[in-house]
């Protein structure tokens, strides 16, 4: 690979991982923010937008990981690879925290769900046997 196609293709690693954590603190954020609900298709959309950054990843990584085990290449190289082994650290971290993040918004759902079909089951109780609920039109 020539040094000019290297360092193009370093510079785009490094703008994926970017990219990658970004996208994770957004789901974090949207996980997080109890005040509004989840809106499904941003969830959905970020995935799509993480997954397609995580795919290119493994593109470069294929064409990349010989020539960081071979140990050699330009200054400006080296630094971006740097630079973007920090990303990808951060990136993985802010993963770690969304994933957290969406396992404790399932159990609040799960308890909440919990609570009112207990709720309904206690109100069941109140309605006599073999009674239906039943429209009555009062003008007739």
């Amino acid at each position: 690979m020539r040094e000019d196609e290297l360092t193009r293709a370093s510079r785009r690693e490094h703008a994926l991982y970017g990219e990658l954590g970004a996208v994770y603190r957004g789901i974090l954020e949207a996980l997080t923010d109890e005040r509004a609900p989840v809106d499904p298709a941003r969830l959905a959309s970020e995935t799509a937008r993480a997954e397609a950054a995580t795919r290119a990843l493994a593109v470069l990584d294929s064409v990349l990981a010989p020539l960081r085990r071979a140990g050699r290449a330009p200054a400006e190289v080296l630094a971006l690879w740097q630079a973007s082994a920090a990303l990808a650290a951060e990136a993985a971290v802010t993963n770690r925290e969304l994933l957290s993040a969406a396992r404790a918004r399932q159990a609040r759902i799960a308890t909440r769900c919990a609570a009112l079909g207990a709720g309904r089951q206690a109100l069941a109780g109140y309605r006599p046997a073999g009674a239906t609920t039943v429209a009555v039109d009062r003008r007739a």
